[in-house]
């Protein structure tokens, strides 16, 4: 499964064998930056990332290629295709934690053998987003592991039918324009976010490198990320701010929040509320 490590430690802390599933949760520690691990799979792999602390990682084929995704936010999900080499890279990350589903839909015995062939036959889709896959991804990622679980059973059964259906379905029509965020152009607009978090980013810039119209790229950039270019940044500005707390734990709130870009402390405090769940203080007791 794991083929190699570049700066990052991998932990598998659970795997769970259902009918037709077999659910593997990961925990990766970044110890450089950038850093990537490859990975591999004897059948077909959904791989979702429930937990992205410090940074954001991206799902890619191969580790130096930045990824032709379709959504950037979070929640995106990944299908990989039988013996179809994966990397999980992140430029900036403490760690994360993912959930790999390995499929064998024929031993959920739900759908007939023709149904099976989609889901065994299909093509890797890197970085996107579907409601139904996500949502039995995440609640079967969430459920506790236990012999003879019939609500686990029936939540495989929900997720191989929801994946069925994106193996049967035609890709969702996009604007030109959302499809031009994505590869090298999302790694640039997303370097250039980082490198000024310390002032406001503007649509203008953003759009000139990207060569989309100002007036279009707002709606492209929420179609890729599910955010404005606004909240995006304050996002990244609260990633940062992780980093900093667990790297340097003397640092004082204060100079975090310089160092990450906000105006002042009470700047980060209600914005870290507002994105986290709970203040700088109540995150850093909880993981340090």
């Amino acid at each position: 499964m794991i083929r190699a490590e570049h700066g990052v430690k991998a932990t598998v802390l659970d795997t769970w064998d259902l009918p037709g599933v077999t659910r593997i949760v990961m925990s990766l520690r970044w110890q450089t930056e950038p850093g990537w691990i490859e990975l591999s799979f004897e059948q077909p792999v959904l791989c979702m990332a429930v937990e992205e602390i410090g940074g954001r990682c991206q799902v890619r084929m191969c580790a130096d290629r930045p990824v032709q995704g379709e959504y950037f936010g979070t929640g995106h999900l990944s299908l990989i295709a039988t013996g179809q080499p994966v990397a999980i890279h992140a430029t900036e990350m403490l760690r994360a934690r993912l959930v790999f589903y390995l499929f064998d839909p024929a031993g959920a015995h739900c759908l007939s053998p023709a149904e099976t062939r989609p889901i065994v036959e299909m093509q890797s889709r890197y970085m996107f987003r579907n409601e139904p896959v996500q949502v039995c991804a995440e609640i079967l990622g969430r459920h506790d592991k236990s012999e003879g679980d019939s609500y686990g059973f029936h939540l495989a059964r929900a997720l191989i039918a929801a994946l069925h259906g994106v193996a049967c379905a035609p890709l969702a029509s996009v604007s030109p324009f959302a499809r031009k965020l994505t590869g090298n152009t999302m790694e640039a607009i997303s370097t250039h976010i980082l490198d000024h978090l310390d002032q406001p980013v503007t649509v203008e810039a953003l759009a000139h490198i990207a060569s989309i119209p100002m007036a279009q790229f707002g709606a492209a950039f929420r179609d890729a990320t599910s955010l404005s270019v606004q909240r995006w940044q304050m996002d990244a500005r609260v990633r940062r701010a992780q980093r900093l707390m667990i790297d340097t734990p003397a640092e004082c709130l204060a100079k975090v929040a310089a160092l990450a870009g906000f105006a002042d402390q009470g700047h980060l405090s209600r914005v870290f509320v507002e994105i986290v769940g709970t203040t700088p203080t109540a995150w850093i007791h909880q993981n340090r």
